[in-house]
C-alpha cells in the first residue's frame, strides 16, 4: 500500500465533525484531534481537519466535500503536512481521539503578592523623583 500524503482542510464554522464524516464516507483517512472544553469536546484546531490520501489520487473531491471550504494551499499546490506532524498529534491522542493538554498551573499567590509589592515600591520611588531602572 503506498504511503499516504497528508493535507490540511479548512472547514465551515463548527463543521469539522461533519466534514470528517463526509471525508471518511469517501474513503479518505482523517485526523480530527479533540480537546475537553467547558461545554464538552471541541476540535484541537478549530476549522481544520487533516486528511490523508494516496499520492497518485486527485485532490479535487476534497474541495467539493460537504463541510469543507478549501484545501490549504502553498502557492498553487496543496500544502503537504509532514507525516511526522501527523504521528506527533496521534501520539498525544487517547483511544477516543482526545488530546490532553498540559494544564496551566495557577500563579503562586505568595509570588503574586511579592510582585505587587515590588511594583508598588517602584511606583513610589518613581513618584518621588528617583530614576527607576528595571
Amino acid at each position: 500500500m503506498p504511503e499516504l500524503s497528508w493535507m490540511l482542510l479548512y472547514t465551515k464554522p463548527y463543521a469539522e465533525s461533519w466534514a470528517e464524516i463526509n471525508l471518511r464516507k469517501q474513503g479518505f483517512a482523517t485526523l480530527l484531534p479533540r480537546v475537553r472544553r467547558r461545554a464538552g469536546l471541541g476540535p484541537l484546531f478549530p476549522r481544520y481537519v487533516f486528511v490523508g490520501h494516496q499520492r497518485d489520487e486527485r485532490s479535487d473531491p476534497l474541495r467539493s466535500t460537504r463541510g469543507v471550504l478549501y484545501v490549504v494551499q502553498c502557492g498553487e499546490r496543496p500544502a503537504q503536512v509532514p507525516y511526522s506532524v501527523v504521528e506527533e498529534v496521534r501520539s498525544r491522542m487517547d483511544e477516543h481521539g482526545i488530546v490532553s493538554l498540559d494544564e496551566i498551573r495557577p500563579a503562586d499567590p505568595l509570588f503574586a503578592k511579592a510582585e505587587r509589592e515590588r511594583v508598588r515600591a517602584l511606583m513610589k520611588f518613581a513618584r518621588a523623583g528617583f530614576r527607576v531602572v528595571a
